[in-house]
């Protein structure tokens, strides 16, 4: 009888065990797959962020340039400088702009790499499965 009790613990056999490794995995499979989607998630929200800052300095530059150079301009309008004043003006709000843009391309560049703990994780579970063999 105690023998009969045993042998309702230990596993049936290869059914049993297939079916408890499809199990393992698809547990694994989910882990990775969460991981994967708050990456996702966490990837979107910085990127959304970045698009309204980017966004809200390019319309406030924007604005203050404009005020500016119509104050400056104003001021020159009776001499005969104000051509040369509009002109450096113009190159000045070029130059503005080419570093505004390369900060947000440098900002772009440093951020985090996409879904780096997803592929960490899985580098180590590789890692793992290959120390195993």
């Amino acid at each position: 009888m105690e023998r009969d009790v045993d042998l309702k613990r230990a596993p049936s056999g290869v059914f049993d065990s297939v079916r408890h490794l499809l199990a393992s995995i698809a547990a694994h499979l989910h882990t990775r797959l969460e991981l994967f989607s708050i990456e996702l998630a966490e990837e979107k929200q910085r990127l959304i962020t970045l698009l309204c800052h980017v966004v809200t300095a390019l319309f406030l530059f924007c604005a203050t340039v404009a005020l500016t150079m119509l104050l400056i301009i104003a001021a020159y309008w009776d001499t005969p400088y104000r051509l040369y004043v509009i002109g450096s003006l113009a190159l000045l709000v070029l130059i503005a702009t080419y570093v505004v843009f390369a900060k947000v391309r440098d900002q772009l560049r440093s951020g985090p790499r996409l879904f780096e703990a997803s592929l960490h994780e899985l580098y180590k579970d590789r890692q793992h499965l290959d120390s195993q063999r």
